[in-house]
């Protein structure tokens, strides 16, 4: 494979002609660079005013982030192997360079370092130019892009689903709060389960915890909202990129959110990706990936919030729900309550009509699976 550095020289020409392109007047390549340099002062760390609150962006270096999007390309080169690559402090754009240097056992890994070295020099620069793209995007939105490795990436996706990048529009800091509690359930979510959900979100909110779910109908939003309302902070972990509206029900509720400081979007997909089922699904690990606990409003034994059950039993994460009422709707409620009693590795059944100070010691009462 040539040198890397060739191919990215040619890029930044053509992306500083095509930039140059959008101004009127337009400038020449010098008064180009001179512009560009000096609004990258503020790139990789700035502030904007929110609501009167400040908050701090941040933002990749695109030559970056286009290595780790051509990593992605190389079948089985996933979170974990973009985890060993940190933890050997290797740089992506090292790996591309020289692929032998990242240790990686057995045949598997004789097969990723030959599949990274075939990476053509065409599939380079389309990566290098979607990461500037990407950036470029981010700061139209405001929003930050997280690379794993970074300072401010949260330690408990880190240690449990490792995504090589985070997207997030909202303030870093709620990322790695001190205490999280995910709350899932079905779209369908009815009485007495919807009202428990509420008073459950609500608490979380009055108590400190941050609350995450996936902006969902349903469940998901009702616990969003419970928390806002009374000044609590959520997370809202979305299956899509997040400039996307999904739903389009929850436009409002979008609008609302982007304007509250107490409110952070955040996802595993670049900017213009749209949902589909398996982003849905990936949604869910990375909701219980930055949890400590996890707890199962509603859901039927097929509902998409059992997934979230499944990762948390994967993540040894502990599990709440509500007890069933035994209907088909709540039959995954069920399920994680026979779980818990039959091997100690599912959820701690909560009675519907318990106090609700009872709930925010889930923590503490529900399985350590350990």
């Amino acid at each position: 494979m040539e040198s890397i550095n060739t191919h990215l020289d040619d890029l930044t020409v053509e992306q500083l002609d095509r930039w140059r392109g959008t101004r009127k007047p337009t400038v020449s390549r010098h008064e180009a660079i001179q512009l560009l340099l000096r609004d990258s002062l503020s790139l990789y760390s700035r502030e904007i005013g929110r609501r009167g609150r400040r908050i701090k962006l941040q933002l990749p270096d695109p030559v970056h982030l286009g290595a780790i999007y051509a990593l992605e390309q190389v079948h089985g080169f996933g979170p974990v192997k973009f985890r060993t690559m940190v933890e050997q402090r290797i740089e992506p754009r090292d790996v591309l360079e020289n692929p032998s240097q990242l240790s990686l056992p057995g045949a598997v890994g004789i097969r990723i370092v030959q599949e990274i070295e075939s990476i053509s020099n065409s599939t380079i620069v389309k990566c290098m130019d979607r990461a500037y793209r990407q950036v470029e995007v981010a700061q139209s939105h405001s929003a930050s892009i997280l690379v794993i490795g970074d300072s401010d990436y949260p330690k408990r996706v880190y240690d449990h689903n490792p995504v090589p990048v985070l997207y997030v529009r909202g303030d870093l800091s709620i990322l790695s709060s001190a205490k999280t509690t995910a709350v899932v359930g079905s779209r369908n979510i009815r009485e007495p389960y919807l009202g428990q959900t509420r008073i459950l979100a609500q608490t979380l909110g009055e108590v400190g915890r941050v609350h995450v779910s996936g902006f969902a109908l349903g469940a998901d939003s009702i616990g969003h909202e419970a928390v806002v309302n009374v000044g609590g902070k959520t997370m809202c972990v979305m299956p899509c990129g997040i400039d996307r509206l999904f739903p389009p029900e929850n436009r409002e509720l979008r609008k609302q959110f982007l304007e509250d400081p107490n409110v952070v979007f955040v996802s595993e997909f670049g900017f213009g990706q749209g949902a589909s089922s398996l982003r849905l699904r990936k949604r869910n690990k990375l909701i219980v990936a930055f949890a400590d606990e996890v707890f199962v409003a509603q859901s039927a034994l097929d509902g998409g919030a059992m997934n979230a059950y499944r990762f948390s039993i994967e993540q040894k994460k502990p599990v709440g729900t509500f007890r069933s009422d035994s209907t088909p709707e709540t039959e995954g409620n069920a399920f994680i309550e026979s779980d818990f009693e039959n091997t100690l590795r599912g959820g701690k059944p909560f009675e519907l009509d318990e106090r609700v100070s009872h709930y925010i010691k889930c923590n503490k009462q529900v399985s350590s699976l350990t």
